[in-house]
């Protein structure tokens, strides 16, 4: 019986990082279904709710010392706060501007951008696998940009872009960081999300009561519940083998949107999807191979 508690955790693992993709796919069709609330309105409440449900969670888990946990975040954490600011802002614009699949595909290469970043700013070594899911990520970005140059939709490419820069620089900074729990910086992160569209909303805050619902909805189910089981899941799974199974979010939050709202992506980026497609899922293979041949 003493030998079946390894695979058991290993299932939970399995099946909580299978939980943190699905979340995350219900991203696009989840605002796409938004009647009237603007970006910013979106940045606030799903910022807000998010914040308030990882908050409580946070108190649950530690209890008394919820407050050193924040502390314990250090340097890294207020870089992981900046740089999910970043991510959750643009995210939301960008799916106002492109399509679903467009953010999607790009937003997923923030790992392969990852280890770009970590050779620039680290100077961790590039090997030939990872320059080759480099490259075929870039001409999938092409491909896609190419789109928005064509529909008009090149702002919502750009934004998708910066979005899958600043969570690219978040995982970078995470791995400094690795032994702390970063849920915290999380809700920081939300918590400045939503103080800026507080100032900035030009139409102030107020949603109807059907947006606020899907609001509450996105931020304290979707995305915190995302979090949550990630961080849940990435104790009992090698970290390679999370990172491959998360990445079936690229694939089902299109095709959500195609199957909620009809919204069908062009040929330009179905044929950027499939080189991007093929870099993470190469890489997330190549890590998990490179994990197996280390044990």
């Amino acid at each position: 019986m003493a030998d079946q508690a390894p695979d058991t955790r290993l299932r939970l693992g399995v099946l909580a990082i299978l939980g943190a993709a699905f979340c995350t796919s219900l991203s696009g069709i989840l605002i796409r279904i938004v009647d009237q609330a603007d970006g910013w309105q979106i940045l606030f409440w799903r910022s807000a709710s998010c914040a308030g449900a990882l908050l409580l969670f946070t108190i649950w888990r530690h209890g008394a010392r919820a407050g050193d946990a924040f502390i314990r975040i250090g340097g890294a954490g207020a870089g992981v706060v900046i740089a999910l600011t970043g991510a959750f802002s643009c995210f939301i614009f960008a799916m106002l501007h492109t399509t679903v699949a467009n953010v999607a595909f790009t937003v997923g290469l923030a790992p392969v951008f990852a280890a770009l970043l970590a050779w620039l700013l680290l100077r961790e070594a590039i090997g030939l696998r990872t320059a080759v899911f480099i490259a075929l990520s870039l001409i999938g970005m092409a491909l896609m940009f190419g789109d928005g140059v064509l529909t008009g939709s090149l702002a919502g490419n750009v934004l998708a872009l910066l979005t899958a820069l600043f969570f690219a620089a978040a995982i970078v900074l995470l791995r400094g960081g690795r032994s702390v729990d970063m849920i915290p910086a999380v809700i920081l992160a939300a918590l400045v999300s939503a103080v800026l569209a507080v100032f900035i909303a030009p139409a102030g805050i107020t949603v109807g009561g059907r947006d606020l619902m899907i609001l509450f909805l996105m931020g304290a189910v979707q995305l915190a519940l995302q979090y949550i089981l990630f961080t849940y899941g990435i104790r009992h799974l090698p970290a390679a083998q999370a990172a491959l199974i998360s990445r079936l979010s690229v694939v089902l939050t299109p095709l959500w949107a195609w199957l909620g709202v009809g919204e069908i992506p062009s040929l330009l980026t179905l044929a950027g999807g499939g080189f991007v497609l093929a870099a993470v899922a190469g890489q997330g293979l190549s890590a998990l191979w490179a994990t197996r041949t280390r044990v």
